[in-house]
C-alpha cells in the first residue's frame, strides 16, 4: 500500500498580509478585551456550581435542577464569547439524538481549540478530561462545574481505568446526556480523516456523529505544530469573520460483525464521517502527530515524521515508543536534516570500507529509488530487513556483522528482503 497524504501536514496559514495586520491592530484588541469581560461571569457561575455539584460513591457529577439552569447561562456567555471571536453566525443542522438512541456523541474531525469552546457553549454532553486540568485556569473551574468524567493522569492502567469509569456512567440511571469524544484523539488540519480510537466502539452501543466546519480555511483556525494553540488563536480574532457550522449525522447503529470487531467499527464510522464530508481517510494517527513534533525538535522538517502509523504497526507490528527511538536515532544522524539520507551520507555515517557492500544495503532501503532514504523507508527497513536478525534495538551497525557473517547467502537474503520491503513500502 503506497502512503497517503497526511491530513496531519500542514500549510501555510495563508491570510494576506494586510488583512492579518490590520485584523491584529483593529481586532484582536477590541476582541480579547470583550471576550475576557463575557468570561467573567462563566467563571464566578462555574466557581457556585462546582462548590455544591453533588458527585456519587462512583466519583459520578450530577447536575441538582437549579445547578443545570444556572449552568445555562455559562452556555448563554460562552456563545456571546464566540460572537465576539468572529464566529457571527453559526449554522445548527440536523437534530441530536436522544440519549437512549446514542450513548455517544462523536465530534470530527478535531481541528482546533475551539472545538472545545463551542462544546462547553452549547453543552451537548459530558466531556471526558484528566484530573490534572482540573487546576488549569477558567477550563478547571469550568471542568468542576460540569457532569464531566474525570480521569486520572495516564499511567500504565490508564485505557482500563477510562474504560471503567465510561462503563460505569452508561450503566448510571442519572445519565441523561451522551458522553462526547473526540475519536482522532489529537488536533490536526482537518483536510481528512485519521484513525479512531477505539474507545467509543468497545461498547458495540449506537454512536452519533458530530461535524464541525469552521473558517474560511482549516489552516485559520487550526492549531498545529506549525503554528501554536496561542497563535492559532489570535490569527483566527483577527479574522473579520469565522463561519462556523455544527451538523448532527443521523445515529450510527453497529452491525453484528461491527460489534464482534471493534476495529472494523471504528473505521466504518470514520469512513461513514469521511464520505459524509468528501474528505479523504487515512491511517494516519496521533503517533504521527508526536513523530512529527519529535522531527520539528530535532530540525528536522515536519513531514519527516508522516509515516501513516496505522499501517506499520498492523503489517510491521512497530509499535509507537520503537517509532519514537527510531525517529530520534535518524533525527541525530547530522546529514538528515533535510528528512533524507543519501548514499554518500550513509556510507560517510557508516564509517564503512566496503562501499559497494553499504551500496547493497542503501538500494535495499530506497525502495522507491530516488536515491536517499526517508524516515518511513528507514523504520520500515528496520522492521523488515534488521530487526529479524537483532537481538538488541540497533539499527545499522550490527546489520553490517550479520552480511559479514553471511556472505554466501547474503545475494539470496538481500533478493527476499528486498522484495519483502517493496511489498511493505507498496513499490511494486
Amino acid at each position: 500500500m503506497r502512503q497517503s497524504e497526511a491530513p496531519c501536514q500542514y500549510a501555510s496559514i495563508g491570510l494576506h498580509h494586510v488583512q492579518v495586520a490590520i485584523g491584529y491592530i483593529l481586532l484582536v484588541p477590541v476582541r480579547l478585551l470583550l471576550t475576557a469581560i463575557l468570561l467573567s461571569p462563566v467563571y464566578l457561575t462555574a466557581k457556585l456550581v462546582s462548590m455544591t455539584i453533588e458527585e456519587d460513591e462512583n466519583g459520578m457529577r450530577w447536575h441538582k435542577p437549579w445547578e443545570r439552569k444556572l449552568m445555562q447561562s455559562v452556555q448563554f456567555f460562552g456563545k456571546a464569547a464566540l460572537w465576539c471571536m468572529g464566529f457571527t453566525r453559526i449554522v445548527v443542522k440536523g437534530q441530536q439524538a436522544e440519549y437512549k438512541d446514542a450513548r455517544f456523541l462523536l465530534i470530527s474531525p478535531h481541528t482546533s481549540i475551539f472545538d472545545s469552546i463551542i462544546l462547553g457553549s452549547f453543552s451537548f454532553g459530558c466531556v471526558m478530561s484528566l484530573k490534572s486540568n482540573l487546576k488549569v485556569p477558567l477550563v478547571g473551574s469550568l471542568l468542576a462545574a460540569s457532569e464531566a468524567i474525570i480521569v486520572s493522569d495516564k499511567n500504565k492502567s490508564h485505557q482500563e481505568a477510562v474504560s471503567d469509569v465510561i462503563r460505569r456512567r452508561l450503566e448510571s440511571p442519572r445519565a441523561t446526556i451522551p458522553v462526547v469524544i473526540f475519536p482522532e484523539g489529537t488536533v490536526h488540519s482537518g483536510r481528512g480523516l485519521i484513525e479512531f480510537k477505539q474507545g467509543a466502539f468497545k461498547y458495540g452501543l449506537p454512536v452519533q456523529p458530530l461535524v464541525l466546519r469552521m473558517g474560511k480555511d482549516p489552516n485559520w483556525t487550526t492549531w498545529s505544530y506549525h503554528h501554536s494553540m496561542l497563535s492559532s488563536f489570535l490569527h483566527t480574532l483577527a479574522c473579520p469573520y469565522n463561519p462556523l457550522e455544527i451538523q448532527f449525522l443521523p445515529v450510527y447503529n453497529p452491525a453484528e460483525s461491527e460489534i464482534a470487531n471493534t476495529s472494523l467499527f471504528s473505521k466504518n464510522v470514520r469512513d461513514y464521517i469521511a464520505n459524509f464530508m468528501g474528505l479523504p481517510a487515512s491511517e494516519h494517527s496521533r503517533v504521527d502527530m508526536d513523530l512529527m513534533g519529535i522531527a520539528l525538535k530535532h530540525h528536522l522538517p515536519h513531514w519527516a515524521g508522516n509515516v501513516e502509523y496505522g499501517i506499520l504497526r498492523d503489517e510491521l507490528s512497530l509499535n509507537s515508543q520503537c517509532l519514537k527511538d527510531l525517529m530520534k536515532k535518524f533525527a541525530g544522524l547530522k546529514d538528515a536534516h533535510d528528512g533524507y539520507l543519501t548514499a554518500e551520507d550513509f556510507i560517510r555515517y557508516l564509517r564503512w570500507h566496503v562501499a559497494e557492500d553499504v551500496m547493497k544495503l542503501f538500494n535495499l532501503c530506497d525502495t522507491q529509488g530516488r536515491g536517499k532514504i526517508s524516515f518511513r523507508e528507514y523504520a520500515i527497513a528496520y522492521a523488515d530487513l534488521f530487526r529479524p536478525y537483532c537481538e538488541e534495538d540497533v539499527f545499522v551497525k550490527r546489520v553490517f556483522r550479520f552480511l559479514c557473517q553471511a556472505q554466501g547467502d547474503a545475494a539470496q537474503t538481500g533478493e527476499a528482503s528486498c522484495c519483502m520491503t517493496s511489498q511493505s513500502l507498496g513499490a511494486a
